[in-house]
């Protein structure tokens, strides 16, 4: 009768212990899922900061140059600053 205790025993050990085995796995097998999931998606917003910061940046040299650029286009349609003398060159035939 004892044999028969001990083998009951041993059997429900090992069902527990291949139980908890199938959960670690599982639970390891999706946390790294979530880990690749999320590591896509942090790339992504790697990805999305960097185009931001570009656009920011190309902005912010619009800006900084912006009194300089109309300056320019308006020096190419032929306008000057108050006091200024525009000469012209006329060539010769």
């Amino acid at each position: 009768m004892k044999a028969v205790k001990k083998k009951k025993k041993s059997i429900f050990l090992r069902i527990a212990l291949l139980a908890f085995s199938v959960y670690v796995i599982v639970t390891l097998v999706q946390l790294q899922l979530q880990i690749g999931n999320e590591q896509q998606r942090l790339n992504k917003l790697d990805e999305d900061i960097q185009r931001q910061v570009s656009l920011n940046e190309d902005i912010q040299n619009k800006t900084d140059n912006y009194e300089q650029y109309l300056e320019q286009r308006a020096r190419e349609r032929g306008m000057a600053r108050p006091g200024e003398v525009i000469y012209k060159e006329i060539p010769e035939n």
